[in-house]
């Protein structure tokens, strides 16, 4: 009995250790079917590991340079992608996002209150998404949509967007935020689709810069 109760301790510390402590997974680590998950603890992968989804409630997530990861979502922190990262998606609710360049997201890039910052090079086949934050893009290729409530948009040096670029109005929770948000389309940038304001925004489109139409009431120049 005293052998099994020491076993059983062992492996409570163990799981415990999993699910509440810190996640840290070596660089060159080849496991790409290993999820990694947390409660309170951030998760770091080392540069060119492989391995799935990262998964934290109260944390951070760190991915080192040409890492391939599957879903990366975290609830109460940022996540930071250093270059050349591979991922199916990242997903926070009170945090940032910060993408090095040349990363390839194959899904979406969503916050509700954090900026969501693209390097040079990347490319992101869903949405870039946030309520309460700005959303910034290098020479991105963006396949889905730009969309935010109360934050700047930034696009420039020829990102491409092949959805719409949405600022939606402020609504509940949201409607005490009283700051214009501004809009900046930069040199050779494109959309492909529209430019829509459902609120008073600045605008700034660079003369090399192609969009849709421009459709707001209430549209100031930068």
């Amino acid at each position: 009995m005293k052998y099994f109760l020491i076993l059983l301790l062992a492996l409570t510390i163990t799981v415990q250790a999993g699910v509440f402590g810190s996640e840290k997974v070596a660089p060159g680590t080849n496991s790409p079917e290993k999820d990694y998950d947390t409660v309170n603890g951030s998760i770091t992968v080392g540069d060119d590991a492989h391995v799935d989804n990262l998964d934290t409630v109260n944390g951070s997530i760190k991915v080192g340079e040409n890492a391939i990861v599957g879903k990366v979502e975290t609830v109460n922190g940022s996540i930071k992608f250093e270059d050349g990262v591979t991922a199916d998606h990242t997903e926070t609710v009170n945090g940032s996002i910060t993408l090095g360049d040349k990363c390839l997201i194959k899904g979406h890039a969503e916050t509700v209150n954090g900026s969501i910052n693209a390097g040079r090079g990347c490319s992101v086949d869903g949405n870039m998404e946030t309520v309460n934050g700005k959303i910034s893009a290098d020479a991105t290729l963006i396949e889905g949509s730009v969309k935010t409530v109360n934050g700047n948009i930034k696009l420039d040096n020829g990102t491409v967007v092949n959805g719409d670029v949405f600022i939606d109005k402020s609504s509940g929770w949201f409607n005490t935020n009283k700051k214009v948000p501004e809009v900046y389309i930069g040199d050779d940038v494109v959309v492909n689709g529209d430019l829509i304001f459902k609120k008073k925004v600045k605008l700034y489109v660079a003369d090399s810069a192609k969009v849709g139409e421009i459709v707001g009431e209430d549209i100031e120049d930068m």
